[in-house]
């Protein structure tokens, strides 16, 4: 079986590489080529490669730019775009099956759909639609995605999301009835750490409005001076963060982004993991927090709960009283502490990573015809 993978719209092997999510995000592919033996061609918004390909020569990756002018202005780069599925067409007939990865740029797969007559999956990690609303994004982008969506929906012969709630979401919204949940992976076969820090909290994600880090530094001058937080990620917010840190005289440190694998080493690290976010889809770093079986303490919002049982696995909390009250209570209860990191694991079956390949690997099963 031979999948092309379409990376999101404009997204570069460099954009993954920086952020330090190109191992993460490949991994799964990985996992699926060595228990099923699929090939891979991956698709990407470069113009050529980073060295870093070397790392991954079980994928063959195709530079949607290499061959085709990549144009400075947006506008013009968009329009451009509708003309790539014909550039590419005469080295994709031998796929089985074309897989966009995320919502922006599924035009391309879908072109190539109707000319090569084949299947096509969508798979989005989060709802576009949803979170242009949460972000109060304008009138245009919102209905940008709102169509893309739909389109998607529409013609794509199975889409999958990794929550309940966008499932759900999408189904009212559009009265789609081909959506299926495939939950985001972790991987449980790291060995775990018992030195774990009880002075800090970790915090991992971007640095912008949705996460809500202004509540988190309300959480650490109510519980005192002796608490410290770790905030690895980055963003447009990093500078006002920063200096009302400083202006609160907060242990607050910034680290930017790291490498996947150096995140998880720093996981193992940590007692707690909090995250304050508004909304979210399946967010990863709670599912790697978990991993870790770091004591979780998510805002009670409709993904964490889905993920987070309070007082099993985590904690939730509605406000900065609440938080502060159930961090208070499992720090001075260490048997109930010890009993949640034992409870992390056993909730993440479902996201185990060979349980996941497998999840994909049915749908793809399930769309390609083998003679």
């Amino acid at each position: 079986m031979k999948i092309a993978i379409f990376f999101t719209y404009d997204y570069s092997i460099e954009t993954l590489n920086k952020s330090g999510l190109l191992e993460r995000e490949l991994r799964i592919y990985r996992k699926l080529k060595e228990i099923y033996n699929i090939d891979f061609i991956l698709l990407t918004y470069d113009e050529e490669f980073e060295p870093i390909i070397k790392e991954f020569s079980e994928f063959e990756f195709i530079p949607l730019y290499k061959n085709f002018k990549k144009s400075n202005n947006k506008v013009v780069r968009f329009i451009k775009s509708f003309i790539i599925p014909f550039k590419i067409k005469g080295i994709l007939h031998g796929v089985d099956l074309l897989y966009q990865h995320q919502l922006l740029g599924m035009w391309i797969p879908l072109i190539l759909k109707i000319v090569l007559k084949k299947p096509l999956q969508v798979r989005t990690g989060y709802d576009a639609y949803l979170f242009s609303i949460e972000n109060n994004d304008s009138f245009y982008k919102s209905l940008f995605y709102k169509y893309l969506t739909k389109l998607a929906l529409k013609f794509s012969d199975l889409y999958t999301v990794t929550s309940d709630c966008d499932r759900k979401f999408l189904s009212e919204k559009f009265s789609a009835n081909h959506i299926k949940v495939v939950p985001n992976w972790v991987d449980l076969t790291k060995n775990m750490t018992s030195n774990k820090d009880k002075n800090k909290v970790l915090m991992v994600g971007r640095l912008e409005n949705q996460k809500n880090y202004p509540l988190a530094f309300d959480f650490l001058k109510i519980v005192g001076s002796s608490l410290g937080l770790d905030i690895y990620g980055s963003g447009s917010k990093y500078s006002n963060l920063k200096t009302l840190s400083v202006e609160e005289n907060l242990k607050v440190n910034f680290f930017g982004n790291t490498s996947h694998v150096n995140l998880m080493h720093e996981f193992a690290n940590y007692n707690y993991f909090l995250t304050t976010s508004v909304f979210e889809g399946n967010p990863k770093t709670v599912l790697e927090a978990l991993s870790n079986q770091c004591i979780v303490f998510a805002s009670n919002i409709p993904n964490h709960k889905e993920l987070i049982k309070d007082g099993v696995n985590g904690f939730l909390f509605s406000d900065v009283n609440e938080l502060v009250d159930k961090f208070n209570f499992i720090k001075n209860n260490p048997s109930e502490c010890e009993q949640i990191r034992l409870n992390c694991l056993s909730s993440l079956n479902n996201n185990e990573i060979a349980n996941v390949a497998k999840l994909m690997y049915e749908d793809y099963r399930s769309l390609v015809s083998f003679k």
